[in-house]
């Protein structure tokens, strides 16, 4: 651009406007500053000079005590300055900021305008560098968004000193402006990468892998810490490094996690903690990194903020010599940060887990062990009011007492799993073994056997399925074998996706005017309700080819299907 072209456009923009109005200079001085901006942006590729012409222009167009644009870094998540025109607390590529973090990370993170008439006042707000002791007092934030939908290049800002309402026509044109700034960039970042460029991206990554990988190596918080600093070292060349973390248990207090070598360690418990905490808290109030040089004792200190979830959490603190340059990979080293937070949390969290987990496998097992008992002392206050009861009542109370140890059964062997699923097989075996010990105790006075198909069940149908087969036990043994010993088949099988559950005994068999339908027993109105309102299922009963009696139950498992796999 000719310089005498840049004075003609300086003299239309200085050109005197009614103050009460706040306006552009005309819809000639907008379209006159847009053909500016569209030159600067096409005759140039060098990215420095582009958008220190476009800031001047839009300074001038839009009569704003400063104007600048912020570029986002993708592998670091930062916005860092990279041009500026008017008052300048700051120097380019001397701040940086968080993505989200005040007004102008805000406009960064949700991708939309920001316009603070009262900028201190806006919920998004950090303190931004002042000048001459006075805060920015209004603010307008537009994103540059790339033509790739959704990709971020940067923020453009334009402020006063005095409080300030932006038009219409103001915001439109910084809209517009925007797009063109977008455009620009975009092409000049493509220009810059370079073979050489790629290069570097290559091995920062690799690099950044490498890291990733170290810190995420283990769950371990004390290993966790050492791996961090020993890496933080390798990465930046410092000559020492802090971990510092507001802790959860103090309510945010700062907690020293780690420092390294041993020499930095000595020295901060000396006196030097408490300076290293002030730079930390200012770290966690602004969001961005801080750099101190001189510090104390002939040291600089970098201290970068740990992020997770969009939040400061902590900081790293980088310690050189006095004097030495500030960091030049900041992009790598923010990332790096944010990679130790969120390994640092996760470790924090699977500490907690796992301590929260012993508690409640302890609280559980307690608890399966007073239910447990509750069940068998309910069962021993029925037995011994059994052995008081006449003939008629001491038979009902064995029932009850019978049902009790049956979903005892049902809770040993749900408490032992950690899957909510039985096998039927393994369900059939234990609960007959114990419905006929509590008939005959230790007498071998029934022959019985469990045959067919593996078949699981839910914990809900355990229970259920537990109770119909201490009932059907319980009726053959009592009136089928009341003659004198016999045999008993439960066996098992799939019908599709359908389970039948049959239990078989050579008893004395069914009286000929049985009815099922309208039996009036309580077992049997019990396991007519458990199979047809609880299970969903059908329930037959039927004499057995060769004398006898025959119980079966259609249902649908609830739990997995098994392998089909025979059941001896």
């Amino acid at each position: 651009m000719l310089d005498n072209e840049w004075e003609t456009l300086a003299e239309l923009l200085r050109a005197p406007v009614d103050p009460s109005r706040r306006v552009l200079a005309g819809p000639v001085g907008r379209l006159q500053a847009l053909h500016w901006i569209t030159r600067a942006a096409t005759s140039s590729l060098d990215l420095d000079e582009m958008l220190s012409t476009v800031t001047r222009v839009l300074r001038e167009t839009m009569r704003v005590d400063s104007c600048g644009v912020f570029l986002y870094d993708e592998s670091s998540g930062t916005l860092t300055l990279r041009a500026v025109d008017g008052v300048a607390p700051d120097r380019p590529g001397g701040f940086t900021l968080p993505l989200g973090v005040g007004i102008t990370g805000q406009a960064a993170l949700t991708r939309r305008l920001q316009i603070a008439f009262d900028a201190p006042r806006h919920p998004a707000y950090v303190d931004y560098p002042h000048v001459d002791d006075r805060p920015f007092a209004s603010q307008v934030s537009v994103p540059l968004i790339a033509r790739q939908p959704g990709r971020l290049l940067g923020v453009l800002n334009v402020l006063t000193l005095e409080p300030r309402e932006f038009w219409p026509e103001e915001i439109d044109f910084l809209e517009t402006a925007a797009g063109e700034i977008a455009i620009a960039i975009e092409n000049a970042l493509l220009y810059q990468e370079t073979d050489a460029e790629l290069r570097r991206r290559i091995a920062q990554l690799e690099l950044l892998q490498q890291l990733w990988r170290a810190v995420a190596s283990t769950l371990d918080l004390d290993e966790l810490l050492g791996t961090i600093a020993d890496r933080a070292l390798e990465l930046s060349g410092a000559r020492g490094v802090a971990i510092f973390r507001q802790s959860r248990a103090s309510g945010g207090e700062l907690e020293l996690l780690r420092a390294a070598p041993v020499e930095l360690a000595t020295r901060l418990t000396e006196g030097l903690e408490t300076v290293f905490r002030q730079v930390v808290q200012e770290v966690l109030d602004s969001g961005a990194a801080v750099w101190r040089d001189p510090l104390a004792e002939q040291l600089a200190l970098y201290a970068l903020p740990m992020i997770t979830g969009r939040r400061a959490v902590g900081a790293l603190c980088l310690v050189y010599s006095a004097g030495r340059p500030r960091p030049i990979q900041t992009g790598l080293l923010h990332a790096f940060t944010d990679t130790a937070a969120i390994a640092i949390e996760n470790a924090e969290l699977y500490e907690e887990a796992r301590r929260g987990l012993t508690r409640a496998s302890a609280l559980l097992r307690e608890l399966h062990h007073r239910v447990r008992n509750n069940l068998q002392t309910v069962a021993a206050l029925l037995s011994l009011q059994a052995r008081r009861a006449g003939p008629e009542a001491r038979a009902v109370l064995q029932d009850a007492v019978s049902r009790i140890r049956s979903l005892t059964v049902v809770h040993d062997l749900l408490s032992g799993r950690e899957l909510p699923e039985v096998s039927l097989t393994e369900l059939a075996r234990i609960v007959v073994t114990q419905a006929v010990h509590s008939l005959y105790g230790d007498e071998l006075a029934v022959e019985w056997s469990v045959e067919g198909e593996e078949v699981t069940v839910s914990s809900r149908q355990t229970t259920v399925l537990a109770l119909l087969l201490n009932e059907f036990v319980t009726n053959a043994v009592r009136h089928g074998f009341a003659d004198g010993p016999g045999h008993l088949v439960v066996r098992i099988q799939r019908e599709g996706d359908r389970a039948l559950l049959e239990v078989e005994d050579d008893g004395r068999g069914l009286p000929s005017d049985f009815d099922p339908l309208r039996g009036r027993g309580l077992g049997l109105q019990i396991a007519r309700t458990l199979v047809e309102v609880d299970l969903r299922g059908d329930l037959e009963m039927r004499s057995g080819a060769r004398g006898g009696t025959v119980v079966r139950v259609r249902f649908v498992p609830e739990g997995r299907v098994a392998a089909t796999q025979p059941v001896s």
